[in-house]
């Protein structure tokens, strides 16, 4: 099992904090599927590729 601790003393962007999740490795659908658990409502999830 692998943890991941987050230092946020001033927040943290959702989109932001999803995108290290990719980055590091976790798999989208993996993300897609365990929102999907969660009772929420009125949000979209999509994957794309941005160079910056």
């Amino acid at each position: 099992m692998r943890l991941a601790y987050f230092d946020c003393p001033s927040g943290a962007a959702g989109d932001m904090i999803l995108g290290a999740l990719v980055d590091a490795g976790v798999p989208f659908e993996a993300l897609r599927e365990g929102l999907g658990k969660l009772d929420l409502r009125g949000y979209s999830l999509e994957r794309r590729e941005v160079m910056k």
